[in-house]
């Protein structure tokens, strides 16, 4: 009698299963497909998500090595298993909690739709790795890339990645079937990036504050942030339209705006790269107590001094406190 209970019911898998959002991708197509876009990248890859261990099956195929986050304890112990004797270690625990290895240069996984924010974003504020291929829910995906307009999480990022968006996958690739299509989004570090490093605290504030800023239009929001002059010689050179929204403004216009806000701005100065041309980059003052730049992410020796332990040894979730509504808890902070 004890022994039949110590094992998981199938009642109870079911229950965990929805509140940890899984959805596992069931077809074999849509799982090469989702690989291709990053075969060939990199050496060695990171999934989040593994779940049965489809997606981990082509990797180990394209990939030197591959290191897989599982916040399920009965899916990454069989991760473990299916793969015994393969280049694949399996952490059991939380995404958002884990220390990516300084090696890692590939990101792949089927991201649960419900907290694709918090992942891209534990994911771009990390450093190393290089590109990444994730199936986020389609109009996310879509959103994400840009064809949609812009958004905040996007546009905060973009001089330092590139965002596309490619396959549509259908809900029916998935077991058990969610309620809408996915659909493939890649980032790409950019080789060049459009500003330095050390501005990223400062673009990042910028854009925040101009997408939730006061005002009918661009140049009610933006009065706020660059002189009344200089912002209509930027509109006219620029073709920024007054009555436009910040999701409506292309990288280009975001960066010469966002360098007309700084101190000692000199009109026609040399300044960052754009998407279209090349440049000398403009000095920035560094920031103190930055977070969230681009491999701003430090990672230092962890607890028991191995750098590539997950951060606080991935955080063990107790029971289901802290669901998310994913397999990586349900925190809602980040």
């Amino acid at each position: 009698m004890a022994m039949r209970d110590s094992i998981p019911r199938r009642a109870d898998r079911d229950v965990l299963r929805r509140e940890l959002g899984q959805n596992f991708l069931q077809d074999d197509r849509a799982v090469r497909n989702l690989v291709s876009h990053v075969a060939g990248d990199g050496r060695n890859v990171l999934e989040i998500g593994p779940g049965k261990g489809a997606i981990t099956q082509e990797l180990v195929r394209s990939f030197d090595t591959v290191t897989a986050v599982e916040m399920d304890p009965h899916w990454a112990a069989h991760v473990r298993r299916k793969f015994e004797g393969e280049r694949v270690t399996v952490f059991q625990g939380d995404f958002l909690d884990f220390r990516i290895p300084r090696d890692i240069d590939t990101v792949v996984g089927n991201v649960p739709f419900g907290i694709t924010t918090q992942i891209l974003r534990s994911l771009l504020e990390s450093t190393n790795w290089q590109s990444a291929a994730l199936i986020v829910q389609w109009e996310v995906a879509r959103k994400r890339a840009g064809r949609s307009g812009g958004s905040l999480l996007t546009t905060s990022w973009a001089p330092w990645y590139e965002f596309a968006v490619h396959d549509r996958v259908r809900a029916s690739s998935f077991r058990p079937m969610p309620r809408v299509d996915g659909g493939v989004l890649t980032i790409r570090r950019r080789p060049q990036p459009l500003l330095p490093e050390s501005a990223s605290r400062a673009f990042q504030n910028f854009a925040e504050a101009v997408f939730t800023g006061p005002g009918r239009g661009l140049a009610e929001i933006l009065r706020r942030h660059i002189p009344k002059r200089t912002y209509r010689s930027l509109a006219d050179r620029h073709g920024i339209p007054d009555g436009g929204l910040p999701k409506d403004l292309t990288l280009t216009q975001w960066i010469a705006l966002f360098q007309a806000s700084q101190p000692g701005y000199a009109p026609g100065a040399t300044g960052a790269r754009t998407p279209a041309q090349g440049g000398r980059e403009r000095e920035y003052e560094p920031e103190t107590n930055r977070a969230a730049v681009p491999g701003g992410r430090r990672y230092g020796p962890t607890r028991g001094g191995d750098p590539c332990a997950p951060r606080a040894q991935v955080r063990q979730t107790k029971g289901r406190q802290g669901a998310r509504g994913s397999s990586y808890g349900r925190r809602t902070g980040r």
